[in-house]
């Protein structure tokens, strides 16, 4: 799908932008023109942006898809922005005798909130976009279908960088009679470019050259953090979830999914709610459930909240 400015213009009716500076400028044409032409520059920018991230042709399609959602936001909040502002009047255009400046005060203070709720909505729905397409690039959430592939990715790469920033030590140790000169040849054979290789060894603030120790300390402890990780969730992947009948609701306790779930006969009280909302639980749609992170924490809430237990047993 191919954008341009004239569409994104179109998009804002000239009458509603007209209308919106009628009451506050000496020339609302020029400034509705203006403000119609700024809207179109700014989603073409940010779709020229988001472009940039969408280097395949699954991505681009994707980015299509999503784009044409964000527009549409977008057209809303500035469409709102403008309509508020047509019931905005300024002194300087209808003079100050019998002006009601409490009223048109309120008036431009929701002008300015809708403004802000625009340019709010752009930046979150941006974000938004951008993460789905660098997912890659996401926290590995346990839950998650590919948990176990990305970690033992992660997992490589880090013992991959263990690994050359010990070669690079041991290289510079083994070349420092030799001088710098010698060093740094040494460390582009192994593949460093000559900028990152003379880098290397200019001494930090406390004269150490290479890797310093405390990187490779962290980098080994990272990696152990990982592969405990990595224990954990497999093991969580192969479990059967458990379901315990309560009086008041049902629980399902799903280790792949990383998630406690409350399925109630009917909609508890805001009492409940509110419970479960300080706990971490929130309402799925899509399951048509309250469910939360897994852990010990809101596995006691889900416990008590649902009451005394009438069986328990394990489903696959």
């Amino acid at each position: 799908m191919t954008y341009n400015r004239e569409s994104f213009v179109s998009e804002i009716p000239a009458s509603l932008a007209n209308a919106a500076f009628q009451g506050v400028s000496h020339d609302p044409e020029g400034r509705a023109n203006r403000a119609r032409s700024d809207y179109a520059s700014t989603l073409m920018a940010d779709y020229e942006e988001l472009c940039k991230h969408a280097q395949t042709p699954e991505k681009l399609a994707f980015l299509n898809a999503e784009f044409d959602r964000y527009r549409e936001g977008c057209r809303k909040h500035y469409c709102a922005y403008l309509h508020s502002s047509s019931r905005c009047v300024s002194t300087l255009i209808a003079g100050p005798s019998n002006f009601p400046a409490a009223r048109m005060n309120k008036r431009a203070d929701i002008t300015h909130r809708r403004i802000n709720e625009y340019l709010e909505f752009r930046k979150r729905a941006k974000d938004a976009i951008l993460k789905k397409l660098h997912p890659e690039c996401r926290p590995i959430m346990a839950g998650d279908d590919n948990a176990v592939e990305r970690l033992k990715k992660n997992i490589e790469e880090a013992e991959k960088l263990q690994g050359a920033m010990r070669t690079a030590n041991a290289t510079i140790r083994r070349h420092a009679k030799a001088g710098k000169d010698a060093q740094v040849k040494a460390l582009i054979e192994l593949g460093h470019p000559e900028g990152i290789a003379i880098k290397m060894l200019e001494p930090d603030c406390c004269g150490r050259i290479g890797f310093p120790d405390y990187a490779l300390t962290n980098n080994s402890a990272n990696i152990r953090r990982m592969k405990e990780r990595l224990t954990v969730i497999e093991r969580n992947k192969s479990a059967v979830n458990t379901v315990l009948e309560r009086e008041s609701a049902r629980i399902e306790d799903c280790p792949a999914d990383n998630r406690i779930r409350l399925f109630f006969p009917g909609k508890p009280d805001a009492s409940v709610r509110t419970r479960l909302k300080s706990s971490g639980f929130r309402w799925s749609p899509t399951v048509g459930c309250w469910q939360a992170y897994r852990n010990h924490s809101t596995f006691a809430t889900a416990t008590e909240v649902a009451g005394a237990p009438v069986e328990c047993n394990a489903v696959n």
